[in-house]
């Protein structure tokens, strides 16, 4: 793989398509991960925000150039280049299974998507998004990134757009809502407080790039090894951006309306509903909070294809019967017991307690740079 090959800019906008679409998966769409893991700090989920982008880049940056220089059998090989043969291995799995717990929240984030907005049965968005999964998954990785390649850059545009108009609109409460958060003043809270991620805006930002670190490592590396390195590097660059500015502008639309009911239902406001972003379109044009829960749905539904991808490629060859039935068996599985968690919880518990798992692998990473630094001297 040529490094002095001239940039593709289609193939780096359907990379950082990608890139985008599998960040934005039901916590981000939703608005849920945004409340727990930034708006819940405050004006301290800038700072968030900015450690997530910087640790993003970083180990984004050097598993792409893993896969393209060391060419890895399967995606998952990077963690033995990172952490050696045995906790290497272990971390393998413990991603493996990891990824897999995560297609639990985005089966939680579509039942709960379908239910607030269409008052639908928790069961009939849940399967819906299994079926889809199980289709894209069996037609390949190929296959399924220039699929969720092209619905990624489109949901952050709404997100974008969301908080473009709310904060129009509302830029004059954001700091009647900073103190609201503060305080804990939150709207009919009784014994109950704003969910977080961890006890400081440091945590949370190590926490958020640690459990996105264990979606991207073997994704990002099989697509250095599958793009020229300037291609996925400029895609990185750019889905980042993209992604951090449509987290700092919905997390100051919730702040702003942080007590804000909804529309439909009782004793639910944006600090404690499970599809916060739900109120916020509502609040723009109530039509459009049906359109946008489509949208919604769209997002999760780009996370959980490799979330399922992940654990199958594993464990079977892709393309083989092998594959295909561990497809079914495991999307199966996964509707189940996605079905029988309540969506809040299974962001926070699954997300945060991984996001700490994933930090120790960028000291991993760290340590490894630093090696490699001090060999070139010497």
């Amino acid at each position: 793989m040529g490094q002095n090959q001239k940039v593709s800019w289609n193939r780096v906008l359907i990379l950082a398509g990608a890139v985008i679409a599998f960040t934005i998966g039901s916590g981000f769409a939703t608005g849920q991960e945004i409340v727990q893991y930034f708006t819940a700090y405050g004006v301290e989920g800038i700072l968030t925000v900015l450690l997530f982008a910087a640790c993003f880049i970083y180990y984004n940056y050097n598993f792409a150039k893993a896969g393209a220089e060391e060419h890895f059998e399967r995606g998952n090989d990077v963690y033995r280049f990172y952490c050696g043969k045995y906790i290497g291995t272990l971390m393998d799995y413990y991603s493996t299974i990891f990824c897999y717990m995560s297609f639990f929240v985005m089966v939680g984030g579509a039942a709960s998507t379908f239910n607030q907005q269409y008052g639908l049965p928790l069961w009939v968005g849940g399967t819906v998004l299994t079926a889809l999964t199980i289709l894209t998954v069996v037609g390949g990785l190929n296959s399924m990134v220039d699929k969720i390649g092209i619905v990624g850059p489109a949901i952050v545009v709404l997100c974008i757009g969301i908080g473009v108009i709310t904060l129009a609109r509302d830029a004059g409460s954001v700091g009647a809502g900073l103190e609201i958060i503060k305080t804990g003043a939150f709207a009919q809270a009784g014994g109950e407080t704003i969910k977080n991620a961890g006890p400081n805006w440091v945590i949370s930002g190590l926490s958020y790039a640690g459990f996105v670190l264990l979606w991207f490592a073997s994704f990002t590396a099989a697509l250095g090894a599958n793009n020229k390195k300037k291609d996925v590097e400029y895609g990185i660059y750019g889905g980042t951006v993209a992604v951090c500015a449509a987290i700092i502008l919905i997390m100051l639309a919730q702040i702003a309306n942080i007590n804000t009911p909804g529309i439909s239902l009782q004793g639910i406001f944006v600090w404690n509903a499970n599809i916060p972003n739900l109120i916020l379109a509502e609040r723009i044009w109530r039509p459009f909070a049906s359109i946008f829960a489509i949208v919604v749905f769209a997002g999760i539904y780009t996370t959980a294809v490799p979330l399922l991808y992940n654990p199958c490629a594993r464990f079977a060859k892709e393309g083989t019967n092998r594959f295909r039935i561990l497809t079914v068996a495991l999307g199966l599985l996964g509707l189940f017991v996605g079905l029988f968690l309540p969506f809040r919880v299974l962001v926070n518990v699954i997300y945060v307690l991984n996001g700490y798992v994933g930090a120790v692998l960028i000291v991993f990473m760290l340590w490894k740079n630093i090696k490699d630094v001090c060999r070139k001297k010497q």
